[in-house]
């Protein structure tokens, strides 16, 4: 019952592991998805949006493609299972009421029982007072009533020590004579053990249905197990699931890792391109000096051209001077001699002019063409730079663009994955709340049924004491009524002993003297008594192990012995065959026992009669129930007889010794209960009470002595001397030889 309730407990555990691993799994997919699908997005199962989350969508696919349609089934399994458990939470409460419910019954019952011994006990001492205040009343001086009362007391003694009317019955003696006032309470008596019989019956049913009940538990709790195995393989499933959608998910994470640092190494190459954008830019403005070479330049043709006007100017004058000066020299050739000479000083002083401007005017030339020649290659390599320029900064541009549209795009798709990774988290987050709440929930019904379980077993417990201490009182109880039926007749013994102090009213001391020395005498026999009944207490044992390990060896030897008959049988047959005379009946009982065939009948001429109870118990000497089982009498009618013809002797004979076998084990069940309260102390009061009840006991163990010798030894008994097995292989005395 441990195991199996440590069983259930981890298998509780387990499965609200599960439980919570499933629930921390599952995902409600996304309303669009739903919507798509024209259904309710409530209803849409959780694990198809685990689904669409962590997996990775393909260059074609859309976000929210398919879910898997197992996974709601399988959701729906675990629910179903923890509504089973729930169920099966109820059903465990159910029997902890009905087992609280029986044990208050028991525990009336048991009260009731204790009354009935209180008054028992009560009435006992009662009569010892009414004795000692009575007339002295003649010890054989009985009505035949009274002599069939005691004579049917005897009987119930027999038939309750033997297991309520199970043993043999031939061994029944009438043992003495009883008063009148003993026979009221000897009809109370066999009430009582008819009451305590009906008692034990319905407690054995009881008792069988409660084992019924925690098999059918046990069946219900192996199943469980084995749906929690299902349910351990399928959460395995769904961890292997888990974990490549974690794998899945780092795939990502590293992708996008990847990306961030490609986005910054195109930052990188867009600031250099900025940088050499700005480099273009200040080359630019050194184009300007450019510029201002040029206007130079202009400025530097403009003025050689202002020159050669100056120097046409020049020549134009000279030609006039010269012209003017060969009409002056002509007409004053003579008077202007000295003139001439100023004049010829002055054209030497123009032609060296002259010269000095022609030279100048060549330099200036050469180095109008010089500059000239500059500011063309100048120009030249401007435009080849310029050119140049132009193409590296379209190309750039054109990388700009590209550049600036890659990262647009991975800006967006960072964006959506951001997006993407907060809702997760959010989901997440939410099914992870809520695997917790089912967690707590599951945790404190699975408390809940711990402490059912535990309650349960402390009133099976409570129930197992109870019903020890039933059984104990139940054979104290019979312990009484043997005391009882002993007490009556020490009463009888001390009415006579009274009615001899009454007519010896003057030797009173001396007869209280020797009530004194009777009193003492009574406690050495009470002494005896005790040793006698140890010692009959250790027959009783040892005679209840030699008959369960004949037990073991007739149900050993019961599954080849079912067509054979014990030899002292048929040799009993025999003889009381051929001292009858050849009797009809003796030979019915030698055909049905020996099971002749019909020929065998043919040939020695049998014919069918039937025969009464008295030729087999004469021939046999069997219990009467048992004789009755083989033989039948003529007015059971053809129906019992052909049933129990069916049978070999052999199962009747082992289904007697079971039945006693198992009558003496409830006796010794009460006994060791019994002996297990006595050593405890618990029931201090039941063993200061019995002590004086066996006092009367040890005056005159008649009849109870002779009911234990008639019940164990019979020595004149055909069946008395089965052969024992050995010790090992002796049951255990709770044990119950099982039925064939």
């Amino acid at each position: 019952m441990r195991s199996s309730i440590a069983t259930y407990r981890e298998s509780l555990s387990r499965l609200a592991v599960e439980v919570d691993d499933a629930a921390a799994d599952e995902v409600p997919a996304p309303s669009g998805s739903a919507a798509a699908r024209g259904g309710d997005p409530s209803a849409t199962p959780p694990s198809s949006g685990r689904r669409r989350r962590y997996s990775r969508p393909g260059p074609g696919s859309g976000s929210g493609s398919g879910s898997d349609p197992a996974e709601p089934d399988e959701v729906s399994k675990l629910r179903e299972d923890i509504q089973k458990l729930q169920a099966s939470e109820a059903e465990i409460k159910a029997l902890s009421f009905n087992y609280a419910a029986m044990l208050k019954e028991k525990e009336e019952q048991l009260g009731k029982l204790r009354e009935e011994n209180g008054s028992l006990k009560r009435n006992l001492e009662s009569c010892k007072a009414v004795s000692a205040n009575s007339n002295v009343i003649g010890t054989f001086e009985r009505s035949p009533r009274s002599q069939r009362n005691s004579i049917h007391e005897n009987s119930l003694n027999v038939t309750k020590q033997n297991g309520y009317g199970g043993a043999s019955s031939h061994g029944i003696q009438p043992n003495g004579l009883h008063s009148v006032t003993g026979q009221h309470k000897g009809n109370m008596l066999e009430e009582e053990r008819a009451s305590f019989a009906i008692k034990q019956a319905s407690l054995e049913n009881e008792i069988k249905q409660l084992k019924q009940q925690l098999s059918n538990k046990s069946k219900k709790e192996t199943e469980i197990e084995r749906r929690l195995e299902d349910e351990n393989k399928r959460n395995g499933f769904f961890q292997q699931e888990l974990n490549e959608l974690k794998i899945n998910k780092e795939r990502i994470s590293t992708s996008m890792e990847e990306l961030h640092k490609e986005l910054n190494e195109k930052k990188s190459e867009l600031s250099r391109a900025q940088d050499e954008l700005s480099r273009r830019d200040k080359e630019h403005i050194s184009d300007g000096s450019f510029q201002s070479l040029r206007s130079m330049l202009m400025a530097l043709q403009k003025e050689n051209s202002d020159l050669k006007i100056e120097r046409a100017r020049l020549e134009a004058d000279l030609k006039s001077m010269k012209s003017t000066s060969q009409k002056t020299a002509d007409s004053t050739s003579d008077n202007n001699i000295p003139d001439s000479e100023k004049v010829k000083e002055e054209m030497e002083y123009l032609k060296r002019a002259l010269q000095d401007a022609s030279h100048e005017r060549d330099k200036a030339v050469q180095d109008l063409a010089r500059l000239k020649q500059h500011l063309l290659d100048k120009d030249i390599e401007d435009q080849e730079k310029m050119d140049e320029d132009s193409k590296l900064i379209e190309e750039l541009r054109v990388i700009c663009e590209q550049q600036r549209a890659h990262i647009m795009q991975l800006e967006r798709a960072l964006k959506v994955e951001i997006a993407k990774q907060e809702e997760s988290k959010r989901i997440i987050n939410a099914e992870h709340q809520r695997s917790n709440e089912q967690m707590e929930d599951l945790k404190s019904k699975l408390a809940s049924c711990m402490s059912a379980l535990e309650s349960k077993n402390v009133e099976l417990l409570n129930l197992q004491t109870a019903l020890g201490q039933y059984y104990a009182e139940s054979e104290a109880k019979e312990r009484l009524g043997g005391d009882l039926a002993v007490a009556r007749e020490e009463l009888s013994k001390l009415s006579e002993s009274l009615k001899v102090a009454n007519q010896t009213i003057e030797m009173s001391r001396r007869e209280k003297e020797d009530i004194a020395t009777k009193l003492s005498q009574a406690e050495r026999m009470l002494a005896d008594g005790k040793r006698s009944m140890q010692k009959l207490e250790d027959d009783n044992s040892r005679l209840r192990r030699a008959l369960e390990q004949s037990m073991t060896t007739v149900n050993r030897m019961s599954l080849d012995s079912d067509n054979s008959v014990d030899r002292r049988i048929v040799i009993k047959l025999l003889v009381t065959y051929f001292q009858r005379n050849h009797s009809k009946e003796v030979l019915d009982l030698m055909v049905r026992m020996l099971g002749f065939s019909e020929e065998d009948k043919q040939r020695i001429g049998f014919a069918q009669n039937n025969a009464g109870k008295g030729v087999v118990r004469g021939v046999l000497g069997l219990p009467g129930r048992l004789v009755g089982g083989i033989v039948g009498g003529g007015s059971s009618g053809k129906s019992t007889q052909a049933s129990q013809d069916s049978q070999s002797f052999a199962d009747l004979w082992v289904d007697f010794l079971l039945k006693e076998t198992e009558e003496r084990e409830k006796r010794e069940a009460s006994e060791a209960a019994k002996q297990l309260q006595e050593e405890s102390q618990t029931t201090s009061s039941s063993s200061s009470t019995q002590q004086p009840l066996q006092h009367p006991s040890s005056l005159a163990p008649g009849p109870f002595t002779t009911t234990r010798q008639h019940q164990f030894g019979r020595p004149d008994s055909e069946f008395s001397t089965v052969p024992l097995a050995s010790y090992s292989s002796m049951p255990t005395p709770f044990s119950r030889p099982p039925p064939r």
